[in-house]
């Protein structure tokens, strides 16, 4: 298929305009990614990183406590004992928890003491918790510095991931603004180019229209020209037919046998010439704006069209009925109505052929604002290769044994379009031929 500059004009305009909104989305997206990643870490590994080691050293508070309340000896030690054998079993879980956390950037580093300082302080107070007698005050002091440490490695760890999150935090409103500020530039920048690919189409669209407009005044002023031209041509081609054919008979009158013959044979040529350039000045006369106040009532008209076509239906064995609505009237002169209901009727019945059953039916309903006629008839139909060419001038049907001039169906076409109506055909091969005409209404 091909395209007109028009055409190409408006799928540019169409495909950057696209173009650039999805690249504007596509690089939201990418950023929203980044927003959704930076988030998920916070909330999966830092957050819990932080409560982790914020428990593990408050529990480790707490076994120092304990270990005090062991050491003072006395009632209190044994339920010392037992508050630091649950602390233990809790920093021990806790201190798992966090090591199975995906480490934040740079957190590995800070693992091997962590682990290295929090086991060494477990043992170190099972001992004491699980002596059976009181342990040294020396004893007491090891396990004191060992629980030091290792709060000294969850401190350092602790710090270590708060700065991370409050990083993170920041790279999340970093981002967040940036997009945001990205997201405003990129939908006027879309915006822009949509109103610039707009205006583009729209020129060139309406180029589009303003040479199309010229060309079609150019080609009526052609086409009304050469109507004028035929119109003429048709006239003066008449005039000296009429002579000959006056003169024929003078000619015929005691001529001998062979000439007599000669002279029959000019009248039936100058008969079909007649018939062409009348035809023709038919076709030229048919394309003239008709008068806008003109109106018609249809039924006399089919009626008197029905009369006067009778004679020729019975001399070919047809049967010829004619159906009307009351008081229809078309937006037409009588003299168009009955040249386009003529000819769709005469062609029917010289068309009809060899058919067994023969006949035609005029018909003429109001539908809605348009005054519809249809000329049915039984005859051999038209093939559908031939449908879509039968009104253009010149050409004939299959049957090209009938007379005729070719000029009929595409007279009645632009008689009927003249007067802002159209024409259709549905044809069966077999089974006959609907022509249908559609007229604007007198009311309408």
């Amino acid at each position: 298929m091909r395209f007109e500059r028009h055409h190409s004009a408006l799928v540019v305009a169409s495909i950057v305009t696209v173009a650039s909104f999805v690249g504007a989305t596509a690089y939201t997206q990418n950023r929203l990614a980044r927003l959704d990643e930076v988030s998920s870490t916070i909330e999966t590994d830092a957050v819990p990183s932080i409560d982790y080691l914020s428990r593990v050293a408050v529990r480790l508070t707490k076994l120092n406590q304990s270990l005090d309340g062991v050491a003072a000896g006395g009632p209190q030690a044994v339920s010392a004992r037992e508050a630091a054998r649950i602390e233990l079993d809790g920093l021990e879980a806790d201190v798992a928890a966090y090591l199975g956390l995906p480490p934040l950037p740079g957190e590995e580093a800070h693992w091997a003491a962590l682990r290295a300082d929090a086991e060494h302080a477990v043992q170190a107070t099972r001992q004491v918790i699980e002596a059976t007698g009181v342990p040294s005050p020396q004893t007491f002091d090891a396990v004191g510095d060992a629980l030091d440490a290792a709060l000294r490695s969850v401190a350092a760890t602790l710090a270590f991931d708060i700065r991370q999150s409050k990083a993170m935090a920041r790279d999340l409103r970093a981002v967040r603004a940036e997009t945001l500020g990205m997201v405003v530039k990129l939908d006027g920048g879309s915006s822009l180019v949509a109103l610039i690919a707009a205006i583009v189409a729209y020129r060139a669209s309406r180029r589009h229209d303003e040479v199309l407009q010229e060309r079609n005044a150019l080609l009526n002023d052609r086409v009304r020209e050469l109507d004028r031209f035929a119109g003429r041509v048709a006239h003066d081609i008449l005039s000296p037919l009429g002579t000959i054919a006056t003169a024929l008979p003078l000619l015929e009158r005691g001529a001998d046998p062979k000439t007599a013959d000669y002279v029959e044979r000019s009248r039936r040529a100058v008969g079909r010439v007649k018939q062409l350039v009348e035809a023709l000045l038919a076709f030229a006369r048919s394309g003239a704006h008709p008068d806008p106040a003109a109106r018609c009532a249809v039924e006399p008209v089919l009626r008197a069209v029905t009369v006067d076509c009778t004679q020729t239906a019975e001399a070919h064995a047809i049967t010829l009925q004619m159906e009307a609505a009351p008081a229809l009237e078309a937006r037409c002169s009588a003299g168009a109505l009955t040249s386009i209901v003529q000819n769709l009727v005469r062609n029917a019945i010289v068309y009809m052929g060899e058919e067994t059953t023969r006949h035609v039916e005029v018909r003429a309903s109001k539908d809605g604002n348009v005054c519809r006629i249809a000329v049915e008839d039984s005859g051999p139909g038209i093939p559908p290769e031939s449908v879509g060419t039968i009104f253009e001038p010149f050409v004939r049907g299959p049957q090209e044994k009938v007379p005729g001039t070719g000029l009929g169906l595409a007279t009645v076409k632009r008689l009927v379009e003249s007067h802002g109506g159209t024409i259709t055909v549905r044809s069966d091969v077999g089974r006959g031929t609907v022509f249908t005409v559609d007229l604007p209404n007198a009311d309408a």
